[in-house]
């Protein structure tokens, strides 16, 4: 038996009644939040455009004996995705429900099976019966659960049965078959060697350098490119590993403080970049004599006097990919430009986005890809300087923004220059807002980044003013009346930075009864609202310790079916606003039905350390006892909160 490919559609799997089994030795399901709702953005955008085919990438399976005249397939690798669609059938079921079990001989089984795990396959089979199944040990299957659940009601205008049915018939995937006798250890170390298929903005940076004739010029621009190409680490510090250029001689903390550091604008770091060349020409040219004296001099002076430089950084993760970069750099390009904006932003469309919109109408082609790339690295310095990051500590991650900062220090003749990304003693409101509005929006666009990039690239020195741009960008763009799209509305920021649209009255949002189907955003807003507040309950450690963490699932405090039966009395406040949270999925299947008191203490209990939710703090801690008459006083206090945020003339004010 030998190796082969076949290119499938869930139907097709349907069709030959085949199934699938996680071995032991797999991982567990790890997929979080961002690459959930990646693929789904994904799917919708295909969908929306009508294509023919959505192609999801290849899985690897063994093939074991005919069970019940079903294939029966051992999923080697590519499991996170077919979970992830076939928690899809779970939830959506519609033209997907054939897709959810096999039938076998004697009963049906389901179509992903977990082998020795038998506590994974009773949770799927009793969620089915009651959707508050809790599950020990593994919260992302349940948050899983809960964003698939929620992603219809963030789509109102969804056909979800037509949606489904593309699912279904248009979703394609190569399955590789190998056989079972196969030494998979050395199948994966095939796999990992035989070379990696090239990125789109590889080919994307030599389609751009290929405009300049020039080699040390082409060469300095494709360094710049680079140190902005990889996102898991700072600038700066790719830059320094790539080209070895001491950074330390291209910032300073005061000037940094006023954004006049010369490592923030490209033409210094393209110069140094162009000295570095210089020299390594200059030492070609040299005489082997003059090589040897050279040579001794510079270890002379590293005997003595060199210099050395440190650099100290947390592992971060960005909040976008660099296709994403890109995309927001471009639009702030083509605005710059006087050009028309991109229709969209979206990962996999970067080349074809760049052939039909980046245009040198009016200049020549070798000054637009100078001018892009010099662009390219000034966004990216702004965005690792001023835009959240995920910061890890070994156990979590949370949002940060880490300033750089240089300390010298000399020792036995020798200056040593440590530069180190500080994280904050405490929150601070700008990165909390960036925070709220990285959980409340779309995960694979993150439109208001495009303004808020070229505000700060456009105005430096103003840093007070970033906040309170951000926090007027937020109102006017996300609470207003405008029934624009986000990146029309986004556009318009970029010629009118400090534009001012109708808002919308937040009684008239949140005085309506729509229980699970409230947008999170207003959850996550009041979040933000609460904090920068500064209510007496919520100061001190608790309010230095808040973070925006990603929660999907609306909890009701008092349960819409509570374990002591219904209650008559919350027949129309159940579903308003004020007897409402946002939780996670798997926080919400602890609470379940609950009543009262045991969410209470509950809370109370989780929440010693660090608030997870101010507003069901203030619920929990000024509330003995919830009433309708309680949920309707709370409610109004927070349309209250919220109303007189959004009244404030934030032109100015950047005070929190």
């Amino acid at each position: 038996m030998s190796i082969r490919s076949e290119l499938i559609t869930l139907s097709d799997i349907v069709e030959t009644n085949s199934f699938f089994t996680i071995p032991i030795y797999q991982r567990m399901y790890v997929w979080g939040d961002d690459q959930v709702r990646t693929l789904l953005s994904d799917l919708l955008t295909a969908y929306q455009e009508k294509k023919d085919i959505f192609y999801l990438g290849s899985i690897l399976v063994v093939e074991g004996d005919e069970i019940d005249n079903g294939r029966n397939f051992e999923l080697i690798d590519g499991q996170q995705r077919l979970t992830t669609l076939w928690m899809m059938s779970l939830v959506w079921q519609r033209e997907l429900k054939q897709f959810q079990y096999r039938q076998g001989k004697y009963a049906r089984q389901f179509r992903v099976t977990f082998s020795i795990r038998p506590e994974i396959n009773k949770f799927f089979a009793q969620w089915m019966d009651d959707l508050d199944t809790p599950l020990a040990g593994n919260h992302l299957i349940v948050d899983t659960l809960a964003t698939i659940e929620s992603f219809p009601k963030e789509h109102k205008d969804l056909d979800l049965e037509d949606f489904t049915r593309f699912i279904f018939e248009k979703v394609q995937m190569v399955v590789t078959n190998v056989p079972d006798e196969t030494d998979l250890n050395k199948l994966f170390e095939v796999i990992n060697n035989r070379g990696v298929q090239l990125h789109n903005h590889e080919i994307l940076k030599v389609r751009m350098l290929s405009a300049l004739e020039n080699a040390a010029e082409r060469e300095r621009y494709s360094l710049l490119w680079d140190a902005c190409s990889y996102m898991l680490r700072y600038v700066e510090k790719n830059l320094k590993e790539i080209t070895n250029l001491k950074i330390s001689t291209l910032f300073d903390n005061e000037k940094s403080i006023k954004d006049m550091e010369a490592l923030a604008c490209a033409s210094n770091v393209l110069d140094m970049l162009k000295q570095q060349q210089a020299d390594m020409i200059r030492e070609e040219a040299l005489s082997l004599e003059e090589i040897i004296s050279m040579k001794q001099a510079v270890q002379e002076t590293k005997e003595t006097s060199q210099d050395e430089e440190i650099y100290e950084s947390d592992d971060v993760r960005s909040i976008i990919t660099f296709p994403m970069l890109l995309q927001h750099t471009l639009r702030i390009w083509l605005h710059k430009h006087e050009q028309p904006d991109l229709p969209k932003i979206l990962d996999k469309e970067l080349l074809s986005l760049f052939e039909d919109h980046f245009r040198c109408d009016g200049i020549k082609r070798i000054e637009a890809v100078t001018s892009f790339i010099e662009l390219l690295w000034e966004i990216r310095y702004c965005f690792d300087k001023y835009i959240i990051k995920w910061v890890g500590n070994g156990e979590e991650e949370y949002h940060l923004i880490c300033k750089l900062r240089l300390n010298p220090s000399t020792s036995k003749g020798k200056t040593y220059y440590s530069l180190v990304r500080q994280q904050p003693a405490t929150n601070e409101g700008f990165a909390l807002l960036q925070s709220m509005l990285y959980h409340s929006q779309q995960i694979t666009t993150h439109y208001w980044l495009t303004p808020l990039l070229a505000y700060i690239h456009d105005h430096p020195g103003e840093i007070d003013q970033h906040y309170a741009y951000l926090m007027n960008l937020d109102n006017h763009m996300f609470c207003s009346i405008d029934a624009d799209s986000l990146i029309v509305q986004s556009w318009s920021f970029l010629k009118q930075p400090w534009k001012h649209n109708e808002l919308i009255d937040a009684s008239t949002v949140l005085a309506q009864p729509l229980g699970v189907n409230f947008p999170h955003y207003w959850f996550y807003k009041l979040e933000f609202v609460l904090w920068f507040s500064k209510l007496t309950e919520i100061t001190g450690a608790h309010k230095g310790t808040f973070r925006m963490t990603a929660k999907n699932s609306v909890e009701h405090i008092w349960p819409r079916n509570p374990e002591t039966g219904k209650d008559p009395q919350w027949v129309e406040e159940l579903d308003c606003f004020g007897n409402l949270g946002l939780v996670s999925r798997s926080l919400n299947s602890e609470y379940g039905r609950k009543p009262y008191h045991e969410k209470k203490a509950h809370f109370q209990t989780r929440n010693k350390d660090r608030i997870d939710s101010l507003k069901m703090f203030l619920v929990y801690d000024q509330n003995e006892e919830w009433t309708p008459k309680r949920s309707q006083e709370h409610q109004q206090q927070m349309i209250k909160l919220i109303d007189n945020y959004l009244k404030r003339d934030l032109k100015g004010d950047a005070h929190a």
